[in-house]
């Protein structure tokens, strides 16, 4: 493989990353997590632009959909669990307009930490996209493709990233756990 060539792969490797990320951080000891309790998601009280009053619901229920269908994980009450998963959604704007043209795309962004029974955070994860056309991103093409070619609701992306965001706190936790 030439060294263009080479580039040109991780380039794309790259762009066709999800827009997620996640940080394991530095604790004196991991603790097993097999039960996890799940705060309601809030809101930052600073933002500038309020999410609408069902937004905050509906992500705490998506979020606990994707624990239960893509971790390993046990959902439970607090008193009963290893950790406790909370967060804050920092952005929910619906998409304007219908699943085949936009005025404007929907827009979700929130940020997850798993703490340990102590307080102390123990893995970090964000979820960040606006929807673009895949003219002005080809690196979403994977997404693009697994949504059927269409604009999708907040509710969608919401639903994406805890998915996402859910593989990625299993694959960690299984690394320490």
């Amino acid at each position: 493989m030439t060294r263009l060539a080479a580039l040109a792969a991780a380039w794309l490797c790259l762009a066709c990353a999800p827009p997620i990320r996640t940080q394991v951080h530095d604790v004196e000891s991991r603790p097993t997590v097999r039960k996890l309790a799940l705060a309601p998601i809030e809101t930052d009280p600073l933002l500038a632009t309020p999410v609408p009053d069902d937004a905050l619901p509906l992500v705490t229920r998506r979020i606990a959909a994707a624990i239960q269908s893509e971790t390993k994980l046990a959902l439970v009450a607090e008193p009963d669990s290893d950790a406790v998963l909370s967060g804050v959604l920092l952005r929910y704007v619906e998409r304007q307009g219908t699943s085949t043209g936009v005025r404007r795309p929907a827009s979700v962004w929130f940020e997850l930490q798993l703490r340990d029974r102590s307080g102390a955070v123990l893995w970090s994860g964000s979820y960040e996209e606006t929807q673009a056309a895949l003219s002005d991103d080809v690196g979403s093409l994977p997404r693009v493709v697994e949504r059927g070619f269409r604009w999708v609701t907040a509710e969608d992306l919401a639903d994406y990233g805890a998915r996402m965001l859910a593989r990625e706190l299993q694959r960690e936790i299984e690394s320490w756990s």
